[in-house]
């Protein structure tokens, strides 16, 4: 790297918003790292970062908001909650695998659906449905950030598991993009991504149908999900937690513009670097109903030419998203994430076509 890094556009760790570091100053100046993560001054702090996350994300009244170390985590939990349930994984990349990976170590009864992405999403869903319908608990990954997928329609899924559980790892998405809370049960992230944060906080939002179902469970690890809801009504965490990560997150989102708008600016940038980039001759990964709207993935042929790619991003202070799994060495990926603003895609473009 010649320079420093001016603007990330690597899908995670990623782009910070401008305000966090005035935010951290001011932690540090107050000590509030310091303290201890039970006192007065923290359970109002914990309660803050709730509330700001519901308000930011325009949750239903009556929705817990819950923190873990990491939406990696959050699938540990949600694998331990859900053992004795038969449950189904939607599965578009190595995440979605991952995760599917980790239900089916605990839970024989894990099965999952490969989504292909030459076949109609709807057609999917709906043939899924037919030898799955019993299951109780289906688990999806709203963007796919190893290879810039998507879910484009929650609602067909809805309709074809109708009394199931819904669980969806919305690590690369919320904060940038709305979620349907009337059609799902459970959502979760980590903050470096659309919340513009540093890395090592997992959010964790749940419904009241799905709290019902799981706040009796019996405790078996200091995370089981039962304790982490007890202790969320009580605006505490299970543990000594990332203090500052919660902290930011009760100062940073209610500084952000409403989500509606934050949505729209991103999914009218999406169609521009997807029309501008498909000029130039990138290959995006996933067919148009596919294409993820946060994390946008392209191959580069010949792959000898993405060395020179990245080489000629950093001339610019760019850091380009390397590519994933089996992509990592033909691909590239850019995060479309809030905290970059329109000048960093503008000058992406110029060191993209500049080449």
């Amino acid at each position: 790297m010649e320079g420093p890094i001016r603007y990330s556009f690597q899908p995670g760790p990623a782009q910070l918003f401008p305000e966090v570091e005035t935010w951290i100053n001011f932690a540090l100046r107050e000590g509030l790292l310091s303290r201890y993560h039970r006192d007065p001054e923290w359970r109002k702090i914990f309660k803050e970062a709730q509330q700001a996350v519901a308000q930011y994300l325009a949750l239903p009244e009556d929705w817990t908001v819950a923190f873990a170390s990491s939406a990696t985590e959050i699938w540990q939990i949600l694998s331990d909650a859900v053992v004795d349930c038969s449950t189904l994984h939607f599965i578009q990349g190595d995440f979605a695998q991952r995760w599917y990976a980790l239900q089916k170590g605990a839970n024989p009864r894990a099965q999952a659906i490969y989504l292909t992405a030459d076949v109609p999403f709807y057609s999917q869903i709906r043939t899924a449905a037919e030898s799955y319908h019993e299951v109780q608990f289906v688990a999806v990954v709203h963007v796919e950030t190893s290879v810039g997928a998507f879910i484009p329609d929650i609602s067909e899924i809805r309709k074809a598991f109708p009394e199931a559980l819904i669980a969806v790892d919305a690590t690369s998405s919320l904060g940038g993009i709305g979620l349907p809370w009337h059609l799902i049960d459970v959502a979760f992230a980590s903050v470096q991504k659309c919340l513009g944060l540093p890395p090592g906080l997992g959010v964790l939002v749940v419904s009241p149908r799905a709290k019902e179902r799981f706040i009796h469970m019996p405790r078996q690890r200091h995370n089981t999900l039962s304790f982490i809801l007890q202790s969320a009504e009580r605006h505490e965490p299970t543990h000594t937690p990332n203090l500052l990560g919660i902290f930011l997150l009760s100062r940073v989102p209610p500084e952000r513009p409403p989500l509606v708008k934050v949505e729209a600016d991103l999914y009218a940038r999406a169609s521009k670097l997807y029309a501008e980039l498909e000029r130039w001759g990138f290959i995006p990964l996933m067919p148009p109903e596919y294409r993820a709207p946060t994390v946008l993935a392209f191959e580069v042929k010949p792959p000898d030419d993405l060395y020179a790619l990245r080489k000629r991003a950093e001339q610019f202070s760019i850091y380009l998203g390397w590519g994933y799994g089996a992509y990592k060495d033909t691909a590239f990926r850019i995060a479309n994430f809030p905290a970059l603003p329109d000048e960093a895609y503008s000058l992406l473009l110029r060191a993209l076509r500049e080449g």
